[in-house]
C-alpha cells in the first residue's frame, strides 16, 4: 500500500502538472534533498569565480530563455515535456552556465510551481552538470570545425540532444534511488525525454547555425576572420 502511495504521489507531482524535467517537492528523500544543495552551491561559487563582467549580459539572457523555455509544452502520451535549452545554455556560456539554470529554475519554482525549493539544488545539479557535459563536449570539437559552420552547428544539435539524455539519467536514477516505488515511473520518464532529446538537438543545431551567422562570437568564444565561416564547408 505505502508503493501503491508513492506511485500515486509521484505520479501526480511528476506526470499530471507537467514538470517531468523538474523534480517536484515531496519526491526525493532528505539525504538526496540536502546532497543536492551541497553540490549546487559548489558549482555555483566555482561558476561566480569563473564569471567575467564581460559575460553578464549574456548569462542575463540566456537565463531568461531558460526560463521562458519551461513555457513551450508539448504532449507525450500521458505526460508534456518541456524545452530546457540546457545545452544551448551551456555552449553558449560555458561554466556560467549554471548560474543561468540556477536563477531559470527558481523563478520557474517560485512563479509556476516547476519544481519546488527543497529540490531547487538537485534540479539545479542535474541540468547544470548536463550543460557544462555539452559545453566540455562542444568545446573539444569547435575549434577544429571553426570554418565549418554547418558541421559544427550539427555537433551542437547533436550535443544538446545528449544532454537532454543525460539530465534524463540523473534525473531517472535520483527518482529509482529514493524509492523503488518511483522505477516505473522512471522508465516511462526516460522514454518520455527521448523524444524531447531530438526536438532540442534540432532547435539547438538551427539556433546554432543562425548564431554562427549573424553572431559567431556567442559560439566561437571570439571573433574570428570572416573567410573562416564557410556554408557548407
Amino acid at each position: 500500500m505505502r508503493c501503491l502511495g508513492l506511485y500515486w504521489y509521484g505520479s501526480i507531482h511528476v506526470f499530471k502538472e507537467k514538470k517531468v524535467m523538474h523534480i517536484s517537492e515531496g519526491v526525493l528523500s532528505a539525504e538526496y534533498v540536502v546532497g543536492g544543495y551541497v553540490a549546487a552551491t559548489a558549482l555555483t561559487a566555482v561558476a561566480l569565480k569563473k564569471l567575467k563582467k564581460e559575460d553578464i549580459p549574456k548569462v542575463s539572457v540566456m537565463g531568461a530563455a531558460f526560463f521562458v523555455s519551461s513555457l513551450i509544452h508539448f504532449k507525450i502520451g500521458p505526460t508534456s515535456v518541456h524545452l530546457t535549452l540546457i545545452g544551448l545554455t551551456g555552449i553558449v556560456l560555458g561554466a556560467p552556465s549554471i548560474l543561468a539554470v540556477l536563477t531559470g529554475l527558481f523563478f520557474q519554482a517560485v512563479m509556476f510551481q516547476h519544481g519546488g525549493l527543497t529540490t531547487l539544488g538537485v534540479n539545479t545539479v542535474t541540468m547544470g552538470c548536463s550543460a557544462l557535459a555539452v559545453y566540455y563536449a562542444f568545446s573539444q570539437v569547435r575549434a577544429k570545425l571553426a570554418g565549418k559552420k554547418t558541421l559544427l552547428a550539427a555537433a551542437g544539435g547533436v550535443f544538446s540532444g545528449l544532454g537532454i539524455l543525460l539530465a534524463t539519467l540523473m534525473v531517472a536514477a535520483l527518482l529509482a534511488l529514493s524509492s523503488e516505488a518511483f522505477t516505473g515511473m522512471a522508465v516511462f520518464f526516460s522514454i518520455s525525454q527521448g523524444i524531447l532529446a531530438i526536438v532540442e538537438g534540432v532547435i539547438s543545431f538551427l539556433v546554432i547555425q543562425q548564431l554562427l551567422r549573424i553572431k559567431p562570437e556567442l559560439i566561437l568564444g571570439k571573433s574570428p576572420p570572416l573567410t573562416r565561416l564557410h556554408d557548407d564547408r
